[in-house]
């Protein structure tokens, strides 16, 4: 799972609402099925030879990411750009390479995006944020934090939060704490949801080894986390693993074990899973 935090990555919340607000049926469309079966021919997908409207394709590229299934997403959004012009598109390509870990390629699709003219303030934020992200994930941080910072010093509408955690993580990197954490309570003040700032927070008062201020944010984090399946799935080992570390430290012994063995429910062949079991070891008191 990747720390950095960039609106391309709700793509997955885009094909939802795609997929959960079905549009009417539209002349060209293929059918519902045609996803699970095999291509039509060499470089083709069913329906490629009747859908004519670009929206169509768009559409279908959503749905394909939706699935995991990148390589229809890059073929459907290809056949939209093909058959118009526009720079929502290209921004789209250019997430789903980022989303697969090819930052220059996506680089590429979002300078074009930006080329053929986003439209509003808030897209080309979007861009923006998506680009910082690009450079990010390179090693790039300087050409990362110019570009997350025109996007936090930009009028609009457009949520911040996204560029403001980027640029704690790279702070972090750099291991420049005070700074990482002024930009992640800017996250909280823009976002008072998103855990993952407040796990980061944690993860800095660990390091000045302010276990009860680590505690109270992790568990902060948890609380967020209640209810989110997913979310759970994907962060929860690691932000329990520090809550519990954080008790250990605090020799909260019993709170420290219950939240450690939330990591072994989760993941416990993970690292946070081998370093939990770690710590239970020390703290005794029962099989794991």
């Amino acid at each position: 799972m990747k720390r950095l935090s960039v609106s391309f990555l709700t793509l997955v919340l885009l094909a939802t609402v795609a997929c959960a607000h079905k549009q009417p049926a539209i002349p060209g469309a293929p059918d519902a099925g045609f996803s699970r079966r095999g291509k039509a021919a060499k470089g083709e997908l069913p329906g490629d030879a009747t859908i004519k409207n670009p929206e169509v394709a768009y559409n279908m590229a959503l749905e394909f990411a939706s699935q995991g299934n990148m390589e229809g997403a890059h073929h459907y959004i290809a056949l939209a750009s093909k058959l118009r012009t526009d720079s929502k598109y290209s921004y789209t390509n250019g997430l789903f390479y980022l989303s697969g870990g090819k930052y220059h390629e996506a680089l590429d699709y979002l300078q074009l995006a930006m080329k053929q003219g986003p439209g509003t303030q808030e897209n080309r934020l979007a861009v923006l944020n998506a680009m910082g992200a690009c450079h990010m994930e390179l090693g790039e941080n300087e050409e990362a934090l110019k570009l997350f910072r025109q996007v936090v010093n930009s009028n609009g509408v457009f949520s911040r939060y996204e560029s403001y955690y980027n640029m704690g993580v790279i702070y972090m990197r750099e291991k420049k704490y005070l700074d990482a954490e002024a930009v992640f309570l800017k996250v909280i003040d823009e976002n008072p949801r998103y855990y993952k700032a407040y796990n980061k927070i944690g993860i800095i008062k660990s390091t000045e080894n302010k276990w009860g201020d680590a505690a109270l944010n992790f568990k902060k984090a948890l609380d967020l986390l209640k209810g989110d399946y997913q979310a759970q799935q994907s962060d929860g080992a690691e932000i329990y693993y520090h809550y519990g570390e954080a008790l250990y430290q605090e020799k909260l012994y019993p709170q420290a074990r219950s939240a450690l063995l939330e990591v072994l429910k989760i993941a416990p062949e993970s690292r946070f899973g081998q370093s939990a079991k770690a710590i239970l070891a020390k703290i005794g008191g029962g099989d794991l």
